[in-house]
């Protein structure tokens, strides 16, 4: 299984990179930042192929539209190449101001494999595994309706495409991409979605990383390369997201987030040989794409953006000195301006409305925040903290780069009022992220990267300094330097892995990678919600009813079993909810099943439903069941879980351990 898992990364890296490079190439992007920014080109591609073809009633496999996809991009290429050409321009190849940028590349690679090999990848265990959270239901649902349906369109989504449920729009770009891998492993949708987790944090993210820190840093090479530790070093982004929720649709929006900043700053820097329209092109597109895989995540681009633009308008060179302030007065204006009409727009009203209750004090948040904790999770990360802050006082020193602290400072704020306070103000600061902190707290630790990176130079720098005078035998030459990198490093990594924990009062304390590792193995078991023996019964069960409709309870795991196993159950989440608009049959079903044989209208509903078997993977009067008790009410499921073998109307066809099978009707 996992030589399919491999196969299936080096799948999504092709499905990812392949067609957007071609685009970023088109537009005389270098060769790198054509590679770095390639995911958001493919993305926008193969979401906006989707949208299309549905709205034309065209059905695809999905590697059919990969293969759409790479035509699409293949012919922007060619149209880009043809009127370069004919403007009698080339494309642009600029060497590295840093050296060889695929000792970069590697280096930011292999440091995010390493991290997500231990706290993901071992402690996940199985690579067909999956997280039993609530929304992860809805993740593998809709990956499994696109390739079941054969649409893939982000307006139309639902977890019963297969059964041609009209649904609606959801920012479903992550869904798309995942469908397309999962069809080269034989629609393996939970191993699609491990792959896509593990290929997000350890190539999207650390080469948009390295992206941004090469336009930020052109001169710093210690920097650039100290960068490449911390695209997967915080425990709020990206491990937040894949142990919380799962947030799979804002672990891919955010790690979009920072190629595209890297080009925005190349391109008004002048920067890499990039052209007024290239750039633009470009950051528009990576905009987009970001949007499409979370609206929040052009938000949080936004901010960072604006700041970045405020600052270079602000401090540009005397000669303009004025007007640049003014411009930058003027775009600060324009941008406030434009959040709160977003914020009065009658279409966000259900998102920017929507508030979770604050949980921490005040000053509880800030040391949270500070810490990286952003939540209850109780992992600490002190070191970066320590790293973060030196960062930020080395900003104090260069005018250019203030604008990353009060990124970072704007954002903790954002968290801090996030979870600590209620009201008018929080809506309006953090309404456009649902007011969820995990969300504000992961934004705050995307802003700390760069932050993260400038500390871990400067502290390098000092304790070289140090070396050479406690050892001035070793202070000429590179040894100094070598040894404070090692001491760092080594601190660092000790104090992100160690294996200790602490109580203090009634809270486990753990290195904060530590704690996200504890937290995936245990929502990675299975042991829990849908177990090994549970699974292996609903692949028995996929056997005997093909596509034919089961009837569930999903409390019993079985809310997993269409999008982990592809059978056509009828409820599909934990709660009472089925089909949409079908809510009387729904409850029928629901309380009334067992009266099959004696109700004509409880037959109607099942033969209307479709439905030819009943399934329970945990028999109430099992002793050891593995539930979910998130909106679960006994009364709800009375129709189903009362059904036994001497039930009229129903025949037992499997039965294992607490484990029943019963087809409805003769």
């Amino acid at each position: 299984m996992w030589l399919t898992f491999g196969f299936a990364v080096l799948v999504a890296v092709l499905v990812l990179y392949m067609p957007g490079y071609l685009v970023g190439r088109g537009l005389r992007l270098d060769r790198f930042a054509s590679v770095a920014v390639a995911p958001a080109f493919s993305v926008f591609a193969l979401v906006a192929l989707g949208v299309v073809l549905f709205a034309v009633g065209i059905t695809c496999s999905a590697w059919m539209l990969l293969l759409a996809c790479v035509a699409l991009c293949l012919l922007v290429f060619a149209i880009c190449g043809s009127v370069r050409r004919a403007k009698g321009g080339t494309a642009c190849s600029n060497p590295s101001a840093l050296g060889d940028v695929r000792l970069q590349v590697a280096l930011y690679v292999g440091v995010a494999v390493f991290v997500a090999a231990l706290v993901f990848l071992h402690a996940m265990g199985d690579p067909a595994s999956f997280s039993r959270n609530d929304d992860t239901t809805v993740h593998l649902s809709v990956v499994r309706g696109f390739l079941d349906s054969d649409t893939y369109s982000t307006l139309n989504v639902t977890k019963y495409l297969d059964i041609g449920d009209t649904g609606g729009y959801y920012p479903a770009a992550w869904h798309v991409v995942t469908a397309v891998v999962a069809s080269f492993v034989g629609n393996e949708v939970a191993l699609a979605t491990n792959v896509m987790i593990f290929v997000t944090c350890t190539v999207v993210l650390p080469l948009g990383v390295l992206c941004l820190m090469r336009a930020l840093f052109p001169d710093k090479k210690l920097v650039v390369y100290g960068g490449s530790l911390f695209s997967a070093a915080f425990c709020g982004f990206p491990w937040g997201f894949v142990v919380y929720g799962q947030l799979l649709s804002n672990l891919f929006s955010f790690a979009m987030i920072p190629a595209a900043l890297g080009v925005l700053i190349c391109g008004l820097a002048g920067k890499g040989g990039l052209s007024k329209c290239a750039w633009i092109a470009a950051y528009a597109c990576s905009m987009v794409a970001v949007a499409l895989a979370q609206p929040n995540g052009a938000f949080t681009l936004g901010v960072w953006s604006v700041l970045f633009a405020v600052s270079y308008l602000w401090d540009r060179g005397s000669s303009a000195s004025r007007r640049g302030k003014a411009a930058a007065v003027v775009l600060l204006l324009v941008a406030c301006g434009a959040w709160a009409a977003l914020f009065l727009a009658p279409p966000l009203q259900g998102v920017v409305t929507y508030s979770w209750k604050s949980t921490l004090s005040v000053p509880k948040a800030v040391v949270s925040g500070l810490l990286f904790m952003f939540t209850s999770r109780e992992g600490v990360q002190p070191f970066l903290t320590l790293l973060v802050l030196f960062g930020v006082a080395k900003t104090l020193k260069d005018k250019r780069l203030r604008w990353l602290s009060v990124a970072y400072a704007v954002a903790l704020a954002f968290y801090v009022i996030d979870v600590s306070t209620d009201g008018f103000v929080k809506q309006l600061l953090t309404g456009f992220w649902y007011t969820d902190y995990y969300r504000t707290g992961a934004m705050t630790a995307l802003f700390a990267i760069p932050l993260a990176a400038l500390g871990f130079a400067w502290l390098v720098e000092l304790g070289s300094q140090l070396v050479g005078r406690v050892r001035p035998a070793c202070a000429n030459g590179r040894r100094p330097l070598v040894i404070a990198v090692v001491v760092v490093v080594a601190a660092l990594t000790a104090c992100q892995f160690a294996p200790v924990h602490f109580a203090f009062g009634n809270t486990d304390v753990r290195p904060g990678l530590m704690k996200i590792h504890k937290e995936v193995s245990g929502r990675y078991s299975w042991n829990k919600g849908l177990t090994s023996e549970e699974d292996a019964f609903v692949k028995n069960v996929m056997s005997i009813a093909g596509h034919d409709c089961v009837i569930n309870l999903p409390h019993d795991g079985s809310c997993w079993a269409y999008g982990v196993e592809g059978v056509n159950t009828y409820f599909r989440r934990a709660g009472t909810s089925g089909p949409v608009g079908l809510e009387e049959r729904t409850s029928l079903i629901r309380t009334r099943l067992c009266d099959y044989a004696s109700s004509d209208e409880v037959r109607a509903a099942v033969e209307q439903a479709g439905a030819h078997y009943v399934m329970m993977l945990d028999d109430k009067s099992g002793d050891d069941r593995t539930v979910v008790n998130l909106r679960y009410k006994e009364e709800d499921w009375a129709g189903i879980e009362s059904i036994t073998p001497e039930t009229p109307g129903f025949s037992l066809v499997l039965s294992e351990g607490d484990m029943r099978l019963y087809r409805i009707g003769d």
